[in-house]
């Protein structure tokens, strides 16, 4: 199988390396000795790398590694107080891409604690603050009822009754023609 130049040239630098596994550094290699450009750039690549190499290593010589790699070491080796630790453990929860997760829970920790009277009534200690009382009324053509509820004697009343008043009233005034108010 022939590899294109530009999937070679793109590997070439880790083939130099010696990043690539043993079929794919044969492959390149057998590409690079039957392509000039290919081989061309192989070989610009590897002058770099040797020029590269030696001004650093000649550079290297004169720096005193010692004392870095001590301090790195001690750097690895120092206990940093609680507070640090919990801060640094904490820190990357509160960048603001992840803090997006706050928002529902506090949605559902405020429904909770709101609907909780509901499920565990008297959760929070003393009397029952939830006791509601209702009155519902209906009328219809004259008779009348009425319901009265009330929730911590768990209460029902209900009146059966006439509208008197609209009796009363309809006899005093006659009706009006006119529907305007």
């Amino acid at each position: 199988m022939m590899m294109d130049c530009e999937n070679v040239r793109k590997s070439l630098g880790a083939f130099l390396d010696e990043e690539l596994n043993r079929s794919e550094a044969e492959r390149i290699r057998m590409h690079a000795q039957g392509c000039p450009s290919c081989l061309a750039e192989k070989e610009q690549l590897e002058r770099l790398q040797a020029s590269l190499k030696s001004v650093l290593e000649g550079r290297a010589s004169g720096v005193a590694f010692g004392p870095f790699w001590d301090g790195v070491r001690r750097r690895i080796l120092e206990k940093k107080p609680w507070t640090a630790r919990l801060w640094d453990w904490l820190r990357p929860a509160l960048y603001p891409e992840r803090l997006a997760w706050a928002i529902p829970v506090a949605i559902v920790l405020l429904l909770g604690i709101v609907s909780l009277e509901q499920f565990l009534p008297g959760w929070r200690g003393g009397s029952n603050r939830g006791n509601t009382t209702a009155v519902d009324s209906i009328d219809g053509h004259g008779f009348n009822v009425a319901v009265f509820r009330e929730s911590k004697t768990k209460t029902t009343v209900i009146w059966l009754y006439e509208n008197q008043e609209e009796e009363d009233e309809s006899a005093a005034e006659p009706a009006s023609p006119d529907t305007s108010f």
